[in-house]
């Protein structure tokens, strides 16, 4: 999905739901079900309780380039964090010392 379809439908949804406007959890909840017409069968007070879809990304990227461990394995997402070779391997390589594993 592009950025300014993204954008329009977050702006319609501001718009016309003040919920949107204060609660990042309601408006994620929303685009998705009503933008991306993607069937959630998640109550929204389940859904309520999920920590942020941002918080996990910005932990995830900690945990990946700040701890420099269980980097990605995608080959094409390593080059698109540009991550190299012999980088990712030391990195692998710190991963399977710390935590046990390959990847």
């Amino acid at each position: 999905m592009k950025r300014n379809v993204i954008r329009d439908g977050v702006l319609e949804l501001m718009k016309s739901d003040e919920r949107c406007r204060s609660d990042d959890k309601f408006l994620i909840w929303k685009f998705i079900r009503e933008k991306a017409g993607i069937a959630i069968y998640i109550p929204f007070n389940d859904f309520g309780r999920m920590p942020s879809f941002e918080s996990i990304r910005r932990i995830r990227a900690h945990i990946q380039n700040v701890e420099h461990v269980l980097l990605p394995t995608d080959e094409n997402v390593r080059r698109r964090r540009r991550i190299n070779e012999e980088e990712w391997r030391r990195w692998l390589s710190e991963a399977k010392q710390k935590y046990g594993v390959d990847k």
